[in-house]
């Protein structure tokens, strides 16, 4: 193995080796797994870690929270997926990814484990949890922000000690493999709570809050929940600019960021309310409130294109894609809109919040090749409203929706799949 395209041939080769489903039902094999490579390598958690779960925007609060530590000094590792434009993207330290010797060389260490060990029954996902951790010890960081794969209580990164959990908005999402009910989602969401620790949430549905709380007091751990404990004022928000006043107690604090839609301002607090715990100095706050003037992460209302604006967002689920309507629309009356989900998601959901939008809708698929997709099952949802065109060809649907943009100046959007915005700027089309 010389290098990282060796490294990353070698790590996909265990693509589909076990099923999700299975393992989160009967046994704890993923965290085992990667307990008992990280053991042979030695592997001590030397450092805080901040454990995120939640089913919208967990990768925004997990890279907000690592920059706010990184802005007040400390070295600050994040580990989230899936990756935009490089895989390196997933395990980074201070917004470093990994270098391509590193990932290769801890690569191959895991690769002699495994071959030793007669360890063959692994996932692709504990394989880079297993290269983050590790990473992170061996370069001696102060923190680490980590965010669950799928779930939380029998996901592997779930052998973290963490002393604060936080979980961002719950909502129907990994069905087959989490379970049916709200209440079901939140128990797997919810295991990552460690005994004698801190709890941030995001505002909950009843059933899913009453469970957070059970589980919190079951632990021994001080919840602090958003909306009840902290809150926001939108002050605005714009296609160029979010203002905010994050507000707790008696105290104020103003937020500018270029994180766009009212949605980012539950995440930003979400992040800035552990960061208070975790960081005990006022002063520090406001370099905690600096770090997100300037910041941009992959895929979240991202503008690729101004005038005619084209913008692309990983929403994924039919709450977030509502909410990124909901933004949307306030700033235009009419959008084209690239919908191209993965065919295991809630498809039906997103395409009842599409079928009355004021829109041109192209529907299409990702690229991916290791996810199964039918983009015409989703056309089927939406075919009998006007303005609808089905492209398979993810490729040709981008240049049908650019084409169109800039004849009729109109602004378009890409959704429905944090894989489609990776293939549009990946394409560079």
């Amino acid at each position: 193995m010389n290098n990282i395209n060796e490294a990353l041939n070698y790590i996909y080769s265990f693509m589909g080796k076990k099923n999700s489903k299975n393992l989160h039902k009967n046994n704890f094999n993923h965290i085992n797994n990667v307990k008992e490579i990280l053991n042979i390598l030695k592997y001590k958690q030397t450092f805080k870690v901040i454990h995120i779960t939640g089913t919208k925007g967990k990768g925004s609060t997990t890279l907000v929270l690592s920059n706010m530590l990184k802005f007040a000094g400390y070295k600050t590792a994040s580990f989230v997926s899936p990756h935009i434009i490089n895989v390196r993207e997933r395990i980074a330290i201070n917004n470093q990814w990994i270098s391509e010797e590193d990932f290769t060389n801890i690569t191959k260490k895991i690769k002699n484990i495994l071959e030793e060990n007669k360890i063959y029954n692994i996932t692709v996902f504990e394989i880079f949890t297993i290269i983050g951790l590790y990473y992170f010890y061996i370069q001696n960081v102060d923190y680490a922000c980590i965010e669950v794969g799928i779930g939380g209580k029998l996901d592997c990164t779930n052998i973290v000690d963490s002393s604060i959990s936080v979980i961002t908005s719950i909502s129907y999402d990994h069905m087959e493999i989490l379970g049916n009910t709200i209440e079901e989602i939140t128990e797997q969401k919810a295991g990552i709570i460690k005994e004698n620790s801190l709890v941030v949430s995001a505002a909950q549905e009843k059933e899913s809050i009453n469970i957070i709380k059970k589980i919190s007091k079951e632990k021994n751990s001080k919840l602090y929940v958003f909306k009840k404990d902290f809150d926001v004022d939108i002050i605005s928000n714009t296609n160029k600019i979010l203002e905010f006043n994050y507000i707790e107690n008696e105290k104020k604090y103003k937020f500018e960021t270029t994180l766009l839609g009212e949605h980012q301002s539950e995440n930003i607090s979400l992040a800035f309310k552990t960061f208070t715990l975790l960081i005990n100095n006022e002063k520090l706050f406001y370099n905690a409130i600096d770090s997100i003037k300037n910041f941009s992460i992959n895929a979240r209302l991202t503008f690729v294109q101004r005038n005619p604006d084209i913008i692309i967002d990983g929403a994924h689920n039919s709450k977030s894609l509502f909410r990124i309507l909901k933004t949307i629309y306030k700033w235009y009356d009419y959008l084209i809109i690239l919908f191209a989900p993965l065919s295991e998601k809630d498809i039906k959901g997103m395409s009842d919040i599409l079928k009355n939008s004021n829109a041109f809708i192209i529907v299409s698929s990702p690229n991916t090749n290791y996810k199964e997709n039918d983009s015409y099952k989703t056309y089927k949802y939406l075919k009998e409203r006007d303005n609808i065109i089905h492209i398979e060809n993810f490729n040709e649907a981008i240049k049908y929706m650019q084409k169109l943009s800039k004849e009729k100046n109109i602004p378009a959007l890409v959704i429905g799949s944090l894989y489609s915005a990776s293939d549009y700027i990946n394409l560079n089309i």
